[in-house]
């Protein structure tokens, strides 16, 4: 499942937001029995894969994040809303512009950076 996952969300996310990225998982991921946790779980291993892969960097105010890929990871985890308001994740994806700590740059094959 993972893998299918991944491939798409690549492809059809690549040089979109963070909030992208989760709607396009959610949208794969319907008529499946995931529920919330589940979800949350999958977006993080996606989002880990992304940048063990080179393909995504977290940044925010202009500057990538320092430090691990885990720790950067567990920054974002930490500020992730327990039980989202319906505007938070899934609605208008709020948290991701208002709440999140960092947002994406895309990296494609030649290293050009796609800040979003």
């Amino acid at each position: 499942m993972i893998e299918g996952l991944y491939k798409s969300v690549l492809q059809s996310a690549f040089g979109l937001s963070m909030g992208v990225i989760w709607q396009h998982m959610t949208v794969e991921l319907l008529g499946s029995p995931v529920d919330y946790s589940c979800r949350v779980n999958l977006f993080f291993s996606l989002m880990e894969r992304l940048m063990l892969e080179g393909n995504i960097r977290l940044a925010h105010g202009g500057l990538f994040l320092v430090g691990t890929i885990q720790a950067q990871l567990d920054a974002l985890k930490e500020a992730w809303p327990e039980e989202p308001g319906e505007d938070d994740l899934d609605g208008f994806g709020l948290w991701f512009i208002t709440e999140a700590p960092a947002g994406v740059v895309w990296i494609d094959s030649d290293g050009k950076e796609f800040w979003t």
